[in-house]
C-alpha cells in the first residue's frame, strides 16, 4: 500500500502529544519490508523542525534530544516529493475548505496519486475523507 504521511502523524511516534494515527505503527512496519511505499512532501521535514525548535525553546527537549529527533525523522523510510508541483491545487484546496496552506499540500500530494493519508490532524482528516481520500485500511 502507498499512503501519504503528514507531519503531525510521523511526529506522533515520537512525541506523545496525542494517540498515534490507527494503523500508522503497522503501515510503517510493512514501509520496513518494502510491503509499504511512505510518500509526503519535502515540506514535512520542515514542519517538524518548526515543532521541534518550538519544543525546544519550551524546554520541553534538551538539545540534544531535538538534534537527534531531527536525524530520525530524517532517516525515516519516506520517499519525499518536492511541493512547489503541488502549490496551485494547495492553494485551491485550501481556499475552497479552510485547510492551511501546509496541510492542502498534503492533501493535493494524496489526491494527485490517489491515495490515503495518515494524519493526527481532525480537520485534514476530515477534508480529506470528503474528498475521497479516506485514512489508509489495514
Amino acid at each position: 500500500m502507498i499512503a501519504v504521511v503528514d507531519t503531525s502523524a510521523v511526529l506522533r511516534m515520537f512525541i506523545p502529544d496525542g494517540p498515534i494515527p490507527d494503523g500508522l505503527e503497522a503501515f510503517f512496519r510493512g514501509v520496513e519490508t518494502g510491503a509499504n511505499l511512505a510518500i509526503a512532501p519535502e515540506l514535512l521535514l520542515v514542519e517538524a523542525l518548526n515543532v521541534v525548535v518550538k519544543k525546544h525553546r519550551r524546554e520541553e527537549l534538551t538539545t540534544e534530544e531535538a538534534e537527534s529527533l531531527m536525524s530520525l525523522l530524517r532517516q525515516m523510510p519516506i520517499r519525499y516529493y518536492g511541493h512547489l508541483p503541488y502549490g496551485s491545487r494547495a492553494c485551491h484546496l485550501a481556499i475552497e475548505t479552510g485547510l492551511s496552506g501546509y496541510d492542502a499540500i498534503f492533501l493535493a500530494l494524496a489526491l494527485d496519486r490517489g491515495v490515503p493519508l495518515f494524519t493526527a490532524d481532525h480537520q485534514l482528516e476530515a477534508v480529506a475523507s470528503r474528498k475521497g481520500i479516506g485514512r489508509p485500511r489495514g
